[in-house]
Protein backbone atom coordinates (compact mmCIF):
# COMPACT_ATOMS: atom_id res chain seq x y z
CA UNK A 1 0.00 0.00 0.00
CA UNK A 2 1.42 3.63 -0.71
CA UNK A 3 1.33 6.14 1.67
CA UNK A 4 -1.50 7.67 -0.09
CA UNK A 5 -3.77 5.14 -0.29
CA UNK A 6 -3.56 4.74 3.40
CA UNK A 7 -3.95 8.49 3.66
CA UNK A 8 -6.72 8.99 1.65
CA UNK A 9 -8.84 6.31 2.78
CA UNK A 10 -8.17 7.76 6.81
CA UNK A 11 -9.32 11.05 4.65
CA UNK A 12 -12.59 9.34 3.20
CA UNK A 13 -13.80 7.96 6.53
CA UNK A 14 -13.49 11.32 7.83
CA UNK A 15 -15.33 13.07 5.17
CA UNK A 16 -18.57 10.15 5.99
CA UNK A 17 -18.55 11.04 9.30
CA UNK A 18 -18.66 15.06 8.74
CA UNK A 19 -21.66 14.28 5.51
CA UNK A 20 -23.56 12.63 8.49
CA UNK A 21 -22.89 14.75 11.16
CA UNK A 22 -25.42 17.65 11.35
CA UNK A 23 -22.94 20.13 9.78
CA UNK A 24 -24.23 20.12 6.44
CA UNK A 25 -27.75 20.74 6.72
CA UNK A 26 -26.42 23.66 9.12
CA UNK A 27 -24.61 24.88 6.38
CA UNK A 28 -27.43 24.51 4.01
CA UNK A 29 -30.04 26.05 6.59
CA UNK A 30 -27.74 29.23 7.14
CA UNK A 31 -25.28 29.82 4.14
CA UNK A 32 -22.88 32.26 5.68
CA UNK A 33 -18.65 32.33 5.85
CA UNK A 34 -19.54 32.17 9.32
CA UNK A 35 -21.34 28.73 9.21
CA UNK A 36 -18.76 27.57 6.60
CA UNK A 37 -16.38 28.55 8.40
CA UNK A 38 -17.64 26.43 11.80
CA UNK A 39 -17.79 23.26 9.94
CA UNK A 40 -14.66 23.74 8.39
CA UNK A 41 -13.36 23.29 11.86
CA UNK A 42 -15.32 20.30 12.56
CA UNK A 43 -14.13 18.98 9.06
CA UNK A 44 -10.25 19.22 9.30
CA UNK A 45 -10.89 18.31 13.29
CA UNK A 46 -12.59 15.08 12.46
CA UNK A 47 -9.99 14.28 9.41
CA UNK A 48 -7.08 14.83 11.53
CA UNK A 49 -8.14 12.61 14.10
CA UNK A 50 -8.84 9.96 11.69
CA UNK A 51 -5.16 9.89 10.23
CA UNK A 52 -4.14 9.94 13.94
CA UNK A 53 -5.85 6.88 14.41
CA UNK A 54 -4.12 5.34 11.52
CA UNK A 55 -0.92 5.73 12.57
CA UNK A 56 -1.77 4.49 15.92
CA UNK A 57 -3.09 1.58 14.93
CA UNK A 58 0.23 1.27 12.54
CA UNK A 59 2.66 1.77 15.31
CA UNK A 60 1.27 -1.61 17.28
CA UNK A 61 2.14 -3.63 14.56
CA UNK A 62 -0.96 -5.68 14.03
CA UNK A 63 0.21 -8.84 11.54
CA UNK A 64 -2.72 -8.60 9.52
CA UNK A 65 -2.20 -4.74 8.54
CA UNK A 66 0.88 -5.20 7.97
CA UNK A 67 0.23 -7.83 5.46
CA UNK A 68 -2.27 -4.94 3.87
CA UNK A 69 0.35 -3.06 3.62
CA UNK A 70 2.67 -5.32 2.07
CA UNK A 71 5.47 -5.13 5.30
CA UNK A 72 5.98 -3.79 8.68
CA UNK A 73 8.66 -1.24 6.91
CA UNK A 74 6.03 0.07 4.51
CA UNK A 75 3.33 0.47 7.19
CA UNK A 76 5.93 2.64 8.87
CA UNK A 77 6.04 4.95 5.57
CA UNK A 78 2.21 5.30 6.23
CA UNK A 79 2.57 5.73 10.20
CA UNK A 80 5.42 8.27 8.73
CA UNK A 81 3.24 10.24 6.69
CA UNK A 82 -0.21 9.91 8.56
CA UNK A 83 1.34 11.93 11.80
CA UNK A 84 2.78 14.59 8.90
CA UNK A 85 -0.73 15.04 7.15
CA UNK A 86 -2.05 15.18 10.59
CA UNK A 87 -0.31 17.73 11.73
CA UNK A 88 -0.88 19.90 9.32
CA UNK A 89 -4.34 19.56 9.12
CA UNK A 90 -4.42 20.10 13.47
CA UNK A 91 -2.42 23.45 12.26
CA UNK A 92 -5.71 24.62 9.92
CA UNK A 93 -7.96 23.17 12.43
CA UNK A 94 -6.24 25.34 15.06
CA UNK A 95 -5.83 28.41 12.78
CA UNK A 96 -9.29 28.15 11.56
CA UNK A 97 -10.45 28.17 15.70
CA UNK A 98 -8.55 31.18 16.64
CA UNK A 99 -7.86 33.52 13.75
CA UNK A 100 -11.30 34.91 13.41
CA UNK A 101 -11.34 35.34 17.26
CA UNK A 102 -8.00 37.06 17.02
CA UNK A 103 -9.30 39.25 13.78
CA UNK A 104 -12.28 40.29 15.69
CA UNK A 105 -10.07 41.50 18.90
CA UNK A 106 -7.96 43.28 16.87
CA UNK A 107 -10.93 44.85 15.38
CA UNK A 108 -10.18 43.88 11.83
CA UNK A 109 -13.79 42.24 11.45
CA UNK A 110 -17.32 42.98 13.38
CA UNK A 111 -17.94 40.81 15.86
CA UNK A 112 -20.53 37.59 14.35
CA UNK A 113 -22.11 37.24 17.97
CA UNK A 114 -23.25 33.82 19.03
CA UNK A 115 -22.78 31.30 16.65
CA UNK A 116 -24.01 28.25 18.45
CA UNK A 117 -27.59 26.72 17.53
CA UNK A 118 -29.26 28.12 19.67
CA UNK A 119 -30.00 25.23 21.67
CA UNK A 120 -29.06 25.20 25.82
CA UNK A 121 -26.27 23.33 27.24
CA UNK A 122 -26.51 21.34 30.50
CA UNK A 123 -23.63 22.87 32.54
CA UNK A 124 -22.21 19.32 32.15
CA UNK A 125 -21.60 19.70 28.70
CA UNK A 126 -20.60 23.39 28.79
CA UNK A 127 -17.50 21.87 31.35
CA UNK A 128 -16.94 18.97 29.46
CA UNK A 129 -16.22 20.75 25.89
CA UNK A 130 -14.38 23.39 27.55
CA UNK A 131 -12.21 20.77 29.33
CA UNK A 132 -11.62 19.33 26.01
CA UNK A 133 -10.72 22.38 24.34
CA UNK A 134 -7.83 22.89 27.16
CA UNK A 135 -6.45 19.48 26.96
CA UNK A 136 -6.25 19.50 23.09
CA UNK A 137 -4.17 23.22 23.20
CA UNK A 138 -1.82 20.60 25.24
CA UNK A 139 -2.17 17.95 22.34
CA UNK A 140 -1.41 19.84 19.56
CA UNK A 141 1.91 22.20 20.95
CA UNK A 142 3.24 18.88 22.18
CA UNK A 143 2.03 17.44 18.77
CA UNK A 144 4.63 20.09 17.05
CA UNK A 145 7.39 19.56 18.76
CA UNK A 146 7.37 16.11 18.58
CA UNK A 147 6.51 15.91 14.81
CA UNK A 148 9.24 18.42 15.05
CA UNK A 149 12.14 15.48 16.25
CA UNK A 150 10.98 13.38 14.18
CA UNK A 151 11.46 14.93 11.86
CA UNK A 152 15.00 16.71 12.14
CA UNK A 153 17.85 14.41 11.32
CA UNK A 154 20.17 15.80 13.08
CA UNK A 155 18.32 14.82 16.92
CA UNK A 156 20.09 11.76 17.22
CA UNK A 157 17.54 8.45 17.18
CA UNK A 158 17.93 7.76 20.57
CA UNK A 159 15.89 11.07 21.43
CA UNK A 160 13.79 10.54 18.61
CA UNK A 161 12.92 7.03 20.05
CA UNK A 162 12.19 8.05 23.69
CA UNK A 163 10.27 11.48 22.34
CA UNK A 164 8.00 9.42 20.43
CA UNK A 165 6.83 7.33 23.12
CA UNK A 166 4.64 10.36 24.24
CA UNK A 167 2.12 10.24 21.38
CA UNK A 168 0.02 7.89 22.85
CA UNK A 169 -0.42 10.51 25.58
CA UNK A 170 -1.01 13.06 23.56
CA UNK A 171 -3.51 11.16 21.31
CA UNK A 172 -5.43 10.34 24.58
CA UNK A 173 -5.88 14.14 25.12
CA UNK A 174 -6.29 14.76 21.18
CA UNK A 175 -9.33 11.93 22.01
CA UNK A 176 -11.18 13.32 24.88
CA UNK A 177 -11.20 16.78 22.75
CA UNK A 178 -12.73 15.07 19.42
CA UNK A 179 -15.53 13.23 21.96
CA UNK A 180 -16.64 16.22 23.54
CA UNK A 181 -16.17 18.32 21.18
CA UNK A 182 -19.20 16.86 19.22
CA UNK A 183 -21.31 18.13 21.81
CA UNK A 184 -21.49 21.76 20.69
CA UNK A 185 -23.49 20.67 17.72
CA UNK A 186 -25.30 17.56 18.86
CA UNK A 187 -23.65 14.94 17.13
CA UNK A 188 -24.78 12.53 18.99
CA UNK A 189 -28.34 13.57 17.84
CA UNK A 190 -26.62 11.43 14.67
CA UNK A 191 -25.08 8.75 13.13
CA UNK A 192 -21.78 10.81 13.39
CA UNK A 193 -21.41 10.93 16.97
CA UNK A 194 -21.50 7.32 17.12
CA UNK A 195 -18.96 6.99 14.25
CA UNK A 196 -16.64 9.09 15.58
CA UNK A 197 -16.52 7.53 19.35
CA UNK A 198 -15.96 3.82 17.30
CA UNK A 199 -13.57 5.66 15.79
CA UNK A 200 -11.86 7.19 18.85
CA UNK A 201 -12.34 3.91 20.90
CA UNK A 202 -10.08 2.02 18.03
CA UNK A 203 -7.76 4.91 18.28
CA UNK A 204 -7.98 4.60 22.42
CA UNK A 205 -7.12 0.92 22.35
CA UNK A 206 -3.53 1.45 20.40
CA UNK A 207 -2.65 3.74 22.07
CA UNK A 208 -2.93 2.02 25.44
CA UNK A 209 -1.94 -0.80 23.92
CA UNK A 210 1.47 1.38 23.49
CA UNK A 211 1.62 3.67 26.24
CA UNK A 212 1.50 0.43 28.57
CA UNK A 213 4.11 -1.16 26.14
CA UNK A 214 2.22 -4.24 25.25
CA UNK A 215 2.75 -4.20 21.25
CA UNK A 216 4.02 -7.29 20.17
CA UNK A 217 3.74 -9.27 23.60
CA UNK A 218 1.95 -12.32 21.97
CA UNK A 219 5.38 -12.25 19.23
CA UNK A 220 7.69 -12.38 21.82
CA UNK A 221 9.97 -15.05 23.16
CA UNK A 222 13.37 -15.40 25.29
CA UNK A 223 15.78 -16.53 23.55
CA UNK A 224 19.56 -17.28 24.89
CA UNK A 225 22.91 -16.27 23.14
CA UNK A 226 24.62 -19.98 22.27
CA UNK A 227 27.01 -18.58 20.02
CA UNK A 228 28.98 -15.50 19.14
CA UNK A 229 31.67 -15.11 15.94
CA UNK A 230 33.38 -11.97 14.80
CA UNK A 231 34.07 -11.75 10.46
CA UNK A 232 35.85 -9.52 8.49
CA UNK A 233 34.49 -5.81 7.56
CA UNK A 234 32.97 -5.58 11.00
CA UNK A 235 30.11 -8.14 10.98
CA UNK A 236 28.97 -9.92 14.40
CA UNK A 237 27.56 -13.51 13.82
CA UNK A 238 24.90 -14.11 16.74
CA UNK A 239 23.07 -17.32 17.04
CA UNK A 240 20.21 -17.62 18.96
CA UNK A 241 17.91 -20.56 20.61
CA UNK A 242 14.42 -19.94 21.75
CA UNK A 243 14.42 -23.27 23.26
CA UNK A 244 11.72 -24.59 24.87
CA UNK A 245 9.05 -22.35 22.40
CA UNK A 246 9.55 -22.66 18.87
CA UNK A 247 10.36 -19.40 16.62
CA UNK A 248 8.75 -20.63 13.19
CA UNK A 249 9.36 -18.47 10.22
CA UNK A 250 9.67 -17.94 6.71
CA UNK A 251 13.01 -17.02 4.87
CA UNK A 252 13.94 -13.16 4.19
CA UNK A 253 11.55 -12.15 7.30
CA UNK A 254 13.41 -10.42 10.45
CA UNK A 255 12.61 -9.79 13.68
CA UNK A 256 12.97 -7.00 16.78
CA UNK A 257 16.10 -8.05 19.00
CA UNK A 258 16.38 -6.67 22.34
CA UNK A 259 19.36 -6.73 24.76
CA UNK A 260 20.09 -6.61 28.30
CA UNK A 261 22.32 -3.59 28.16
CA UNK A 262 19.69 -1.59 25.63
CA UNK A 263 15.90 -1.11 26.74
CA UNK A 264 15.25 -0.50 22.71
CA UNK A 265 14.13 -3.48 19.96
CA UNK A 266 16.67 -2.93 16.78
CA UNK A 267 14.99 -4.81 13.81
CA UNK A 268 17.70 -7.53 12.07
CA UNK A 269 16.55 -9.64 9.42
CA UNK A 270 17.54 -13.64 10.38
CA UNK A 271 20.21 -14.91 8.42
CA UNK A 272 19.63 -18.67 8.53
CA UNK A 273 16.61 -21.29 7.88
CA UNK A 274 16.89 -24.85 9.72
CA UNK A 275 14.28 -27.55 9.92
CA UNK A 276 14.86 -26.84 13.60
CA UNK A 277 12.62 -23.89 14.64
CA UNK A 278 14.79 -22.87 17.94
CA UNK A 279 17.61 -21.77 16.37
CA UNK A 280 18.41 -18.36 15.23
CA UNK A 281 20.81 -16.75 13.23
CA UNK A 282 21.78 -12.80 13.01
CA UNK A 283 24.72 -11.13 10.69
CA UNK A 284 25.12 -7.65 11.93
CA UNK A 285 27.05 -5.37 10.87
CA UNK A 286 28.52 -2.67 12.71
CA UNK A 287 27.33 0.46 11.17
CA UNK A 288 26.62 2.85 14.22
CA UNK A 289 26.91 3.14 17.93
CA UNK A 290 24.52 0.41 18.78
CA UNK A 291 25.57 -2.27 16.51
CA UNK A 292 29.30 -1.37 17.26
CA UNK A 293 28.62 -1.88 21.39
CA UNK A 294 27.13 -5.10 20.86
CA UNK A 295 30.83 -6.50 20.20
CA UNK A 296 31.36 -5.78 24.19
CA UNK A 297 28.25 -6.06 25.37
CA UNK A 298 26.87 -9.56 24.46
CA UNK A 299 28.25 -12.57 25.81
CA UNK A 300 27.21 -16.63 25.07
CA UNK A 301 24.08 -17.42 27.70
CA UNK A 302 22.84 -13.88 27.64
CA UNK A 303 18.66 -13.62 27.31
CA UNK A 304 17.67 -11.82 24.29
CA UNK A 305 14.42 -10.74 23.72
CA UNK A 306 13.03 -11.46 20.01
CA UNK A 307 10.05 -10.58 18.42
CA UNK A 308 8.48 -11.59 15.11
CA UNK A 309 8.84 -12.33 12.56
CA UNK A 310 7.90 -9.50 10.34
CA UNK A 311 8.28 -8.33 6.59
CA UNK A 312 6.91 -9.67 3.57
CA UNK A 313 10.40 -10.19 1.93
CA UNK A 314 9.11 -14.16 1.29
CA UNK A 315 10.53 -14.80 -2.45
CA UNK A 316 7.08 -15.52 -3.44
CA UNK A 317 6.01 -13.22 -6.44
CA UNK A 318 4.36 -15.04 -9.54
CA UNK A 319 6.60 -15.38 -12.70
CA UNK A 320 9.34 -17.36 -14.69
CA UNK A 321 12.35 -15.76 -12.91
CA UNK A 322 13.57 -13.86 -10.10
CA UNK A 323 16.94 -11.34 -9.44
CA UNK A 324 18.22 -11.46 -6.56
CA UNK A 325 20.35 -8.17 -6.01
CA UNK A 326 22.12 -7.55 -2.03
CA UNK A 327 24.32 -4.53 -1.03
CA UNK A 328 26.22 -5.31 2.00
CA UNK A 329 24.95 -6.79 5.05
CA UNK A 330 22.15 -6.68 2.84
CA UNK A 331 23.07 -10.23 2.19
CA UNK A 332 21.00 -11.84 5.11
CA UNK A 333 17.49 -12.30 3.85
CA UNK A 334 19.42 -14.45 0.67
CA UNK A 335 21.66 -16.10 3.18
CA UNK A 336 17.89 -17.72 4.99
CA UNK A 337 16.55 -18.09 1.27
CA UNK A 338 19.60 -20.08 0.42
CA UNK A 339 19.11 -22.27 3.38
CA UNK A 340 15.71 -23.21 2.63
CA UNK A 341 16.06 -24.23 -0.88
CA UNK A 342 19.10 -26.35 -0.11
CA UNK A 343 16.98 -27.96 2.14
CA UNK A 344 14.37 -28.18 -0.56
CA UNK A 345 17.30 -29.53 -3.30
CA UNK A 346 17.89 -26.31 -4.74
CA UNK A 347 16.06 -24.02 -6.76
CA UNK A 348 13.10 -24.82 -8.98
CA UNK A 349 13.26 -21.37 -11.62
CA UNK A 350 15.91 -19.42 -12.85
CA UNK A 351 17.71 -17.15 -10.45
CA UNK A 352 20.42 -14.40 -11.25
CA UNK A 353 21.80 -13.23 -7.85
CA UNK A 354 23.92 -10.29 -8.23
CA UNK A 355 26.48 -9.52 -4.99
CA UNK A 356 27.80 -5.83 -4.65
CA UNK A 357 30.42 -5.23 -2.01
CA UNK A 358 33.51 -2.73 -1.31
CA UNK A 359 35.53 -5.97 -1.14
CA UNK A 360 37.43 -8.73 -3.53
CA UNK A 361 35.70 -11.98 -4.10
CA UNK A 362 38.03 -13.80 -1.79
CA UNK A 363 36.68 -11.84 1.15
CA UNK A 364 33.16 -12.35 0.78
CA UNK A 365 30.84 -12.83 3.54
CA UNK A 366 29.86 -15.86 4.15
CA UNK A 367 32.75 -17.36 2.81
CA UNK A 368 30.24 -20.82 1.81
CA UNK A 369 27.97 -18.21 -0.50
CA UNK A 370 29.41 -19.09 -3.98
CA UNK A 371 29.33 -22.73 -2.97
CA UNK A 372 25.53 -22.94 -1.75
CA UNK A 373 24.30 -20.69 -5.16
CA UNK A 374 26.69 -23.38 -6.83
CA UNK A 375 24.45 -26.34 -5.00
CA UNK A 376 21.18 -24.68 -5.24
CA UNK A 377 21.37 -23.83 -9.27
CA UNK A 378 21.64 -20.13 -9.03
CA UNK A 379 23.74 -17.58 -11.18
CA UNK A 380 26.41 -15.63 -9.11
CA UNK A 381 27.80 -12.51 -9.69
CA UNK A 382 29.96 -10.50 -7.66
CA UNK A 383 31.03 -6.86 -8.11
CA UNK A 384 33.37 -4.85 -6.33
CA UNK A 385 32.46 -1.11 -5.93
CA UNK A 386 35.98 -0.12 -4.48
CA UNK A 387 36.91 -1.33 -8.57
CA UNK A 388 34.11 1.02 -10.30
CA UNK A 389 32.22 -1.76 -10.71
CA UNK A 390 28.78 -1.19 -10.56
CA UNK A 391 24.77 -2.77 -11.54
CA UNK A 392 22.81 -0.81 -13.63
CA UNK A 393 19.05 -1.80 -15.34
CA UNK A 394 21.29 -2.13 -18.67
CA UNK A 395 23.65 -4.67 -17.30
CA UNK A 396 20.26 -6.44 -15.75
CA UNK A 397 18.61 -6.54 -19.01
CA UNK A 398 21.77 -7.86 -20.83
CA UNK A 399 22.18 -11.00 -18.42
CA UNK A 400 18.51 -11.56 -17.93
CA UNK A 401 17.02 -11.33 -21.30
CA UNK A 402 13.09 -9.53 -21.04
CA UNK A 403 12.52 -8.67 -17.45
CA UNK A 404 7.82 -9.12 -18.22
CA UNK A 405 7.99 -12.22 -16.26
CA UNK A 406 10.85 -11.62 -13.70
CA UNK A 407 10.56 -10.29 -9.91
CA UNK A 408 13.39 -8.16 -8.18
CA UNK A 409 14.14 -9.34 -4.50
CA UNK A 410 16.54 -6.11 -3.44
CA UNK A 411 18.04 -5.41 0.36
CA UNK A 412 20.74 -2.79 0.34
CA UNK A 413 21.21 0.91 0.35
CA UNK A 414 17.87 2.91 -0.16
CA UNK A 415 20.19 4.96 -2.95
CA UNK A 416 21.17 1.94 -4.60
CA UNK A 417 17.62 0.69 -5.33
CA UNK A 418 16.14 3.86 -6.24
CA UNK A 419 19.22 4.29 -9.32
CA UNK A 420 17.90 0.27 -10.17
CA UNK A 421 14.37 1.16 -10.38
CA UNK A 422 15.01 4.49 -12.43
CA UNK A 423 17.06 2.28 -14.80
CA UNK A 424 14.60 -0.21 -15.00
CA UNK A 425 11.53 2.63 -15.68
CA UNK A 426 13.18 2.89 -19.38
CA UNK A 427 12.27 -1.08 -19.95
CA UNK A 428 9.04 -0.77 -19.14
CA UNK A 429 9.56 -2.77 -15.48
CA UNK A 430 6.61 -3.19 -13.49
CA UNK A 431 7.73 -1.90 -9.80
CA UNK A 432 5.32 -3.64 -8.16
CA UNK A 433 7.64 -6.51 -8.63
CA UNK A 434 10.99 -4.85 -7.19
CA UNK A 435 10.34 -6.22 -3.54
CA UNK A 436 12.82 -4.69 -0.50
CA UNK A 437 12.47 -4.10 2.94
CA UNK A 438 13.29 -0.80 4.28
CA UNK A 439 14.58 -0.44 7.96
CA UNK A 440 14.13 3.32 7.70
CA UNK A 441 11.93 3.65 11.33
CA UNK A 442 12.11 7.03 11.38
Amino acid sequence: MKPTQGITGALVVAIIIFALSPGPQHIIQNPTIWEFREQFVYLTGVSAMSLMVLSMVISVRIPWVNQRMRGLDKAYVVHKWAGIVATLLLMLHWLDELGPQWLVEWGFIPNPGDLSDGSGFSELEIKLFQSGVALAQLAFYGSLILVGIALCRKIPYRVFRKSHKIFPVLFLLAAYHGATAQLKEHWLSSPAGYLLLALLTTGLIAALTGLFQRIGTARKRIATIIQIDQHEHGILDLWLTTAPNPFFYEPGQYAFLRFLHDTEPHPFTIASWDNDPHKLRFSIKSLGDFTESLTNQLQIGQPVTIEGPYGEFRFDAPGTQQIWIAGGIGITPFMARLDYLASQGGSQQPIHFWYSTRSDKSTLFPESLEALCQQNGIHFYHLNSTQKEYLTAEILRQTVGNLNQTSIWFCGPPTFAQCLLNGLADYGFDKRQFHYDSFTMR
